[in-house]
Order: C-alpha cells, then sequence, then structure tokens
C-alpha cells in the first residue's frame, strides 16, 4: 500500500509539475519525426467499443438499449410505442453470467465478425468502467485470444485540464500496474507507442484566450503529451473527424498529431475521406479508414437537440411531441460497401468500424434482432479483399438481403416519433425504398426475390428489387436447381405502428454464423410485420 500511494502522489505531483512550466507557449511539438513513422505493420479492423453497454449479473444494459422495452405494450415505455428499436440477444444468454463470461462472448463474437481488437469508450468519472477494461485483458491472456485493446478519450469536458489529466492519469495507471504495459494486447506502433484514440477528444486541453500565435491543434497535442507523460507512455494519437473539416484547419492537426480517423461521415462523391487522404500522404501522417452500417438512434431527444432523455421515465414524461431521433441515409448496405471499397483503395493501415456495440446509435455489429449477421458477412469478406486473401466464401453460395421495414415516405401511426437527418444527404433516401440482395456466387446463377429474378455473376454482386409487403423470400439457383432457400422472419408493412429507420438483415448463413458462437447461445428473431413467423 505504501509503495502504490507513493506512485500515486509522484504521478500527480509530475502532473503539477509540469502545469507550472514557463507562461510562454514553446511549440516543441510541431513535425515531430514519429508522426510520420508508420502507425501499424499489419492491416487490423479495430472496432469502436461502447465500454458499459454489455450484460452480466447485476449489470443490465441501460435503458435505451434495454430489451424490456423494445416491445410496444406491457412494459412502461408503451406510451411512447416503446422505448428502443434494437434488441441485443445476448441479454437472455448473460443476465446470470459473470463479467468475465461475458467479456469472453464479446471478444469471440467480435472475432467471428473479422474484428481484431477494440478501442474502448473512455470518459470521465466512469471509474467502475476500469474493471471491465481489466477483465477484457485478464479473459484475452487466459484464453489466449489475438486481440487488441487501447483507449479512445472521449468528449472530456468540464473542469481544468490539470485535473482531467490527474483523473485520466490515475485511472489508466491503475489498469496498466494490473494487466502489465507490456501485454500483447495493447495496441501499439511497430515502434512502440501506444495507439491513443480521441472522439471529440479536443477538450482536454485548456485553450487560453492569450494562444501566444499557436493554433489550438498544438494545446490539444501538449494535452495529451501530458496524459502520456503521466502514464509513462509514448502515445501515437489519432484525433477525430466528426464532421466536414477545411483543409487548413486539417493541415493544423496533421502538424501535430500522427494520424486521424472520421467519424460518421457517408459516403458519396464528395466524402471527404478523399481530401483527407490526399492531404495525409503529403504530410506522411497516416489516414485510417473508417467504415459504418447504419444510423439511427434508439436514443429519444430533447427536440432539435442531442441532449439525451437517459432514462425511460423520463421519456415517457416528455412524451413524443417533446423529443426526436437522429438518422443517416446510408443507403441498406451501400455505405457500408463503399467505405471499403474506398478503405482498399487507399490501402488503409486500419479500418474502424463504428461499431462494436453502440445499439443506441443503430450502427452495432453485435448479434441484434434487426442487423443480424450481414454486416459481418460484408467486413470478413471486404476483410479478405484489403489483405489480399481468398474470400472466407469463395467455395460456397452466399445471399444476404437488406431492407426498410416501410418506405421513407410512409408516416407511422400512432407513434410517429420525428426523424430528423442530421448529415447533407450524399445519399437519397428513396434508395431505401427497395429490397437489395449482395450475392456472393461460386458459379454464375439466379437470384430471386418474391419471384422476381437477376442474373448474377460469380463472385460479388448487388441487386436491387422492387419493395412488397410481406416477409421476403429469397432464393439462389442455377440450372432451375436452387441452392439457397429462404423467408426472413422479419416483414415490410404499408402500416407501420411507430418511427423505425433501422436497417433489416438477414442471410443465407444466419444458421452457420450463429452456430457455436457461444455455448448456450440461441438467436433471436424480429417479426414485428410478419404475424405467422413461426420460429425456426
Amino acid at each position: 500500500m505504501p509503495f502504490k500511494f507513493f506512485r500515486v502522489t509522484t504521478s500527480l505531483l509530475s502532473v503539477f509539475l509540469m502545469f507550472c512550466q514557463a507562461s510562454h507557449a514553446q511549440d516543441s511539438l510541431k513535425n515531430l519525426p514519429e508522426y510520420s513513422l508508420p502507425i501499424s505493420n499489419q492491416k487490423l479492423v479495430i472496432a469502436h467499443c461502447m465500454t458499459n453497454i454489455i450484460r452480466f449479473k447485476g449489470h443490465p444494459f441501460e435503458d435505451v438499449c434495454n430489451p424490456e422495452y423494445y416491445p410496444p405494450t406491457g412494459n412502461i415505455s408503451a406510451p411512447i410505442g416503446g422505448m428502443n428499436q434494437v434488441k441485443p440477444m445476448e441479454d437472455s444468454l448473460l443476465a446470470n453470467a459473470t463479467l468475465d463470461e461475458t467479456v469472453e462472448f464479446e471478444m469471440r463474437a467480435a472475432m467471428r465478425s473479422g474484428i481484431d481488437g477494440f478501442q474502448f469508450y473512455y470518459v470521465l468519472g466512469a471509474t467502475s468502467w476500469d474493471d471491465i477494461i481489466k477483465a477484457y485483458f485478464r479473459v484475452a491472456d487466459k484464453k489466449h485470444l489475438n486481440f487488441k485493446f487501447t483507449f479512445c478519450i472521449s468528449h472530456p469536458n468540464g473542469r481544468a485540464e490539470a485535473e482531467k489529466v490527474a483523473e485520466f492519469a490515475r485511472r489508466i495507471n491503475g489498469i496498466m500496474d494490473e494487466v502489465g504495459h507490456n501485454n500483447d494486447h495493447w495496441l501499439r506502433t511497430p515502434d512502440g507507442r501506444l495507439i491513443v484514440y480521441q472522439w471529440l477528444g479536443e477538450p482536454l486541453a485548456d485553450i487560453p484566450a492569450d494562444k501566444k500565435g499557436l493554433p489550438n491543434a498544438y494545446y490539444v497535442a501538449r494535452a495529451y503529451k501530458r496524459l502520456a507523460d503521466a502514464v509513462h507512455e509514448r502515445f501515437a494519437c489519432l484525433f477525430t473527424i466528426n464532421e466536414e473539416i477545411s483543409k487548413e484547419k486539417l493541415n493544423e492537426f496533421l502538424d501535430y498529431f500522427p494520424a486521424t480517423w472520421i467519424w460518421t461521415l457517408p459516403y458519396g462523391k464528395d466524402y471527404l475521406g478523399n481530401m483527407v487522404a490526399e492531404e495525409c500522404a503529403k504530410r506522411h501522417r497516416t489516414f485510417t479508414g473508417s467504415v459504418f452500417n447504419d444510423f439511427y438512434t434508439s436514443k429519444t431527444q430533447h427536440k432539435g437537440t442531442w441532449d439525451m432523455y437517459r432514462s425511460v421515465s423520463e421519456a415517457v414524461a416528455a412524451g413524443i411531441d417533446k423529443m426526436d431521433r437522429k438518422y443517416i441515409t446510408c443507403g441498406l448496405s451501400y455505405n457500408f460497401r463503399k467505405l471499403w471499397e474506398f478503405n482498399i483503395e487507399h490501402n488503409v493501415p486500419i479500418t474502424n468500424v463504428i461499431t462494436w456495440n453502440d445499439y443506441p446509435e443503430g450502427h452495432h455489429l453485435a448479434p441484434e434482432i434487426n442487423h443480424n449477421e450481414s454486416f459481418s458477412i460484408l467486413l470478413n469478406y471486404y476483410k479478405s479483399q484489403w489483405k489480399g486473401l481468398s474470400s472466407p466464401y469463395a467455395n460456397k453460395d452466399v445471399a444476404i438481403v437488406f431492407f426498410k421495414k416501410y418506405k421513407h415516405d410512409v408516416k407511422p401511426s400512432p407513434y410517429n416519433i420525428p426523424v430528423v437527418p442530421f448529415q447533407k444527404e450524399t445519399i437519397p433516401a428513396s434508395w431505401e425504398d427497395s429490397i437489395e440482395v449482395v450475392s456472393l456466387l461460386k458459379t454464375p446463377g439466379q437470384v430471386k426475390v418474391n419471384g422476381h429474378v437477376a442474373n448474377a455473376a460469380a463472385g460479388f454482386s448487388v441487386h436491387k428489387f422492387i419493395m412488397q409487403n410481406g416477409p421476403v423470400d429469397v432464393s439462389v439457383s442455377r440450372n432451375n436447381s436452387a441452392t439457397i432457400h429462404f423467408k426472413t422472419p422479419e416483414g415490410i408493412t404499408g402500416k407501420p405502428y411507430r418511427a423505425d429507420r433501422i436497417t433489416y438483415t438477414f442471410s443465407s448463413e444466419f444458421d452457420n454464423f450463429y452456430r457455436d458462437l457461444y455455448p448456450g447461445f440461441k438467436p433471436q428473431y424480429s417479426h414485428e410485420y410478419n404475424p405467422h413467423f413461426a420460429g425456426r
């Protein structure tokens, strides 16, 4: 105990001394040689992981993704037609699990989805999350799972820089003291720096009124250097781009950081990634690519804001007239596919998945009854192309279907919570008024959806079909002999009872993908608009 106390006290003292340096800013951080060094010597898929959104005994899902509030009736969220439009499959499986059992499930499920590691959403004040992170390391070590971890310092608002740096340093030191700085599961650069992500991470820094002619990016970099020193590490920080950014502002950050990543900006002909990748190449910085599959929040927010109703009772008390939900049109699988193709074209060293388990924002890959396994199949396919490997589906036929539960211009009744787009429209909403099938075929064949036929080439193909009410019937055939046939558990409706713009997917690989995922795991199904579904 005395030794640990001495270490913590010394750490806080070192932080204090850093803040007592000369009052005149001295730019010793600009264009350091290490900023041009490689971030990774292997291609990795790293997913943003919501640290606390997991299920184990005594730790339920938070209200905004709790399956209890998925049904429109029979629970306290009934007055707004059900709080949530997502239902994690693992809730019933892990309700009595230990923390270690749960994190093992998360890692094994993520690995099956093609993910190589997590960057943990990491915020001020959430000290209990540190035990969850330690459990991931503990289980990865014990089970010999090849999986990487790091921190994503997220919106560190409020308080002074010195206080924030001290808290993060104390907590990160606590984790590293337990799991070891030299633990192989840390996500590091080839030269040994700890890769640290930021999500709106700039507020860690105090920006003085008199900036001494230096850009904000300098003070942000200085704050992260102070944090790195306080945890006795060298950081390779990836600053986040969460909105359209000018070339001038981008280059200010590239003066002080080695790499960047883009959050949920959808793909289009003017995709910001083109400019960012070009500038990174000029500056010998690392552009890491990002992909996201969907964006429809189960979170209900105060109308016109991002201020979330954090509990079901708060949301119900407010009522539908005082709330909305946020949305990005992703064009069914289009955005996910095009971002992957962009990353392959630019030969990025890391592809960031947004996200593994942010069910409330609807861009999750983790097992859930609407997204199911389909985006994970696409991820594994594109990952093989990116790494120059054979497709994991090269020797079989696969068909994947994507659709919305109703057309974009249909008005739900009676629970029509407004759905508000918040990014510039790069993908027309009308593109989602169809049934989309991605096929991976051994040889050319015919794809049939609800009786409509399209000729599909060998390998990867995408076809769109007319949107019809009811469940979707999909088959693949050659010479009038079907090699695939399935009907979706969920259906399409012309009369939705509530607003729900989550993308629904299903595939011929559903049973294979979830078989033996984890002992006792049983997939669940969405069938709101398929009343005749009898289970599988």
